[in-house]
C-alpha cells in the first residue's frame, strides 16, 4: 500500500514537471513582466512629476506606425480628385509653390579671395509707425501719436519728416523735420509710444483752405532705408479757428481735466461709483474725467459710468484694440498723451 502511494507521488512529480517544462518560455515571460511592473512601481515615486506622456503625443506615436499607408492613400485620392469637397478645395500634389528668388543675393567671390555673404530680409518684425491720433496744436505746430518698434527706436536710427499738402494744388508744400519724444523712460515692450512734434517756419493752412499733413517715417535701415509715408490729419477747408491758438483770447474749457490711465481687468463698480462721485464733487463743476477702457469695463461698470457720461463730466474711449501692439501697462503713456492733446 506505501509503495503504491510513493509510486504515485512520483507520478504527480513528474506530470508536474512535465508541464513547466512545456510551458518554461510562458512562464519565463510572466516573470519577466512581474520584474519589471515591481520595478515600476518601485522607481515611479523617484519620477519627478513634470515627466509625463500626454495623449496628443501617444497619438503620434501611435500614428507614426500606419503613416506610410495613410499618406499614400491621401496622396492618390488628392491627385484623382483635384475638384472641390466639402466646400474645401483638393490640390494635386503635383502642383508647385510659387517662389521669387529675384531678391536673394547669392555668395560672391571679391577680387581679394573673400567671399561675400549676403542677407534678404523678409516681412516685418513691427510695425515702423502705429498711429492713434494727430492734432494741431498751433498755428504752425502738429502733434503725431503712435506706437512704432522699441528695438528700432533703442539700437536703430529712425527719423521722421512732417510735409503739409494744400487741398490748393496751387499752394506750395511745407517740409520741415519731425522732433520724436519717446515718453515710457524704457519700459516699452514690442513697442514703445511715440509723439512726433511737426514745427513749420510759418502758420500753416493760413487761408484755410485745407490740406493733409503727411509723416514720412523711415527706419534707418543703411540698406533698404523705406519710407512709409502716412496721412495722418487732414483739414478741410474753413475748419480751423484759429483764435482757438491765440493765448490773449483762449479761454480754458475745464478748471480740472483728468486723464486716466487704461482700464483693465476684474474692475469693482462700487468703487467705481464710489471714485466718480468722490472726485467729481471734488473738483467741481468744471472739472472732467477721461477714461480709457482696455478691456475693463464690463457691464455692470458701464452702468456706474452711465449717468457721468449723460451728464457730461466722464468721456469713455474704447481702446480695447490696442491690445494688439504689446506695450508697457496697456499703452497707457500713448492714450494718455491722446487725452492730454485733445483737450
Amino acid at each position: 500500500m506505501a509503495k503504491e502511494k510513493d509510486q504515485n507521488t512520483k507520478d504527480n512529480k513528474n506530470l508536474l514537471i512535465c508541464f513547466l517544462w512545456n510551458f518554461s518560455a510562458e512562464l519565463k515571460l510572466i516573470l519577466m513582466a512581474l520584474l519589471v511592473l515591481c520595478t515600476l512601481a518601485t522607481l515611479l515615486p523617484f519620477i519627478p512629476s513634470s515627466f509625463s506622456i500626454s495623449a496628443s503625443e501617444l497619438r503620434f506615436c501611435i500614428s507614426r506606425i500606419a503613416a506610410p499607408d495613410v499618406v499614400n492613400s491621401t496622396s492618390l485620392a488628392v491627385v484623382n480628385d483635384p475638384g472641390l469637397e466639402n466646400g474645401v478645395i483638393k490640390r494635386p500634389l503635383t502642383d508647385k509653390a510659387v517662389v521669387n528668388n529675384g531678391d536673394i543675393k547669392l555668395p560672391s567671390v571679391l577680387n581679394n579671395g573673400v567671399t561675400k555673404r549676403s542677407f534678404t530680409g523678409y516681412g516685418w518684425a513691427a510695425y515702423t509707425f502705429v498711429l492713434m491720433s494727430a492734432y494741431r496744436g498751433g498755428v504752425n505746430g502738429f502733434a503725431a501719436i503712435g506706437l512704432s518698434s522699441k528695438p528700432l527706436h533703442v539700437y536703430a536710427h529712425p527719423s521722421y519728416r512732417c510735409e503739409w499738402v494744400p487741398l490748393n494744388q496751387s499752394e506750395n508744400r511745407v517740409l520741415t523735420d519731425g522732433s520724436r519724444i519717446l515718453t515710457d523712460w524704457g519700459y516699452g515692450r514690442v513697442y514703445t509710444t511715440v509723439v512726433v512734434n511737426c514745427t513749420f517756419p510759418a502758420t500753416v493752412n493760413s487761408k484755410n483752405s485745407g490740406g493733409t499733413l503727411l509723416l514720412h517715417a523711415t527706419t534707418g535701415d543703411a540698406d533698404r532705408n523705406v519710407t512709409d509715408s502716412i496721412p495722418v490729419l487732414t483739414e478741410s477747408p474753413n475748419s480751423v479757428d484759429f483764435h482757438l491758438y491765440d493765448t490773449n483770447r483762449r479761454r480754458e474749457k475745464y478748471d480740472y481735466l483728468y486723464c486716466g490711465s487704461s482700464l483693465y481687468g476684474n474692475l469693482s463698480p462700487q468703487r467705481v461709483r464710489e471714485w466718480i462721485a468722490y472726485h467729481a464733487r471734488f473738483f467741481g463743476e468744471k472739472s472732467h474725467f477721461v477714461l480709457h477702457d482696455a478691456g475693463g469695463v464690463q457691464e455692470e461698470v458701464l452702468e456706474v459710468l452711465r449717468p457721468w457720461i449723460e451728464l457730461g463730466r466722464v468721456t469713455l474711449h474704447d481702446i480695447r484694440d490696442q491690445e494688439r501692439f504689446d506695450a508697457y501697462y496697456h499703452n497707457q503713456f500713448m492714450v494718455v498723451n491722446d487725452c492730454v492733446m485733445t483737450h
